[in-house]
């Protein structure tokens, strides 16, 4: 491996193509000190290079041709052979913390060398660096797209904001909720308190289910549709308003809670119409259920 070449490859800030510039880095990185020359296979170089299209491959290989900084030389029956173009830009002179690296031997390779991670030594670090950073610059390069992207990492995506739906769906106001069933269910359980984990889940998942059905964009529209829903559906049901004596006399007569309409299975049952007065001359409320409920 060819440290000078490795570096020389990443400094080509000409390059502003982030694939062909690890492209070169890539093929700088199999260089043969002696013959000038690398032949990884295309597969390698696919690989070290992140480029997962064989046609963006050639593509990448072409433009660093047209640029004079590499010769590809087609090879018969096994890998092509690369030429660098770098010893007219070559000096002795490296960064200071690089200079130790020139006493350390050199790798021939004649096929296909191990990949950076291998490496055990200080540029190891750099080399794994300019390639991370390459790597999330050119996600969408191999889609055949002209742009140009920078050689570092692009900024994370600003979250986008809510949906109007999704904000209020999110948000139960408890207060206000058990204020409507006070002000439409007066004969109810009253609602001492509402701080237990169960009551608080129940609750805020019936008000999601709300707000998402009916599309409620507004917290004063779903607690419009949730004032109407407890009137037409829960406040004009004889049972459900203890009207209807109980089969056994010494059974008292039932009385709702909130806790009660919450459960997941009675909320089904109330905005099913199972609740629904039956008997004959009984008014019906033709409303019911209001608004899709």
């Amino acid at each position: 491996m060819s440290f000078k070449a490795t570096s020389w490859a990443m400094s080509q800030t000409n390059l502003k193509d982030p694939q062909e510039k690890l492209l070169l880095v890539a093929l700088a990185h199999f260089l043969n000190e002696s013959t000038r020359q690398c032949n990884p296979s295309r597969e390698t170089l696919m690989k070290t290079a992140c480029i997962s299209n064989s046609n963006t491959l050639t593509k990448k290989l072409k433009g660093l041709e047209e640029k004079k900084l590499i010769t590809v030389v087609a090879g018969k029956g096994r890998s092509n052979n690369y030429h660098i173009h770098e010893e007219s830009t070559f000096t002795d002179e490296v960064p200071s913390r690089m200079k130790h690296l020139h006493t350390c031997s050199t790798s021939t390779f004649t096929h296909e060398a191990p990949p950076p991670s291998y490496m055990k030594d200080e540029h190891r670090i750099e080399h794994r660096i300019e390639h991370r950073n390459l790597m999330s610059s050119e996600q969408n390069s191999d889609a055949g797209e002209e742009e140009h992207f920078a050689l570092t990492s692009p900024e994370e995506d600003t979250p986008k904001p809510q949906e109007p739906v999704t904000k209020v769906a999110n948000r139960c106001p408890i207060k206000k909720f058990i204020d409507i069933y006070h002000e439409t269910l007066p004969m109810g359980t009253p609602v001492r308190t509402w701080k237990s984990a169960k009551r608080i889940k129940i609750m805020k998942a019936r008000w999601k289910e709300l707000v998402e059905d009916e599309k409620c964009e507004s917290e004063e529209a779903a607690l419009s549709i949730l004032r109407d829903f407890f009137i037409n559906a829960i406040a004009s049901s004889n049972f459900l308003t203890g009207k209807i004596p109980p089969r056994n006399p010494n059974d008292a007569p039932f009385q709702i809670s909130l806790e009660w309409i919450l459960t997941e299975g009675n909320w089904d049952k109330i905005v099913d119409g199972h609740y629904v007065n039956r008997k004959k001359n009984t008014p019906q409320n033709n409303s019911y259920p209001p608004r899709g409920y």
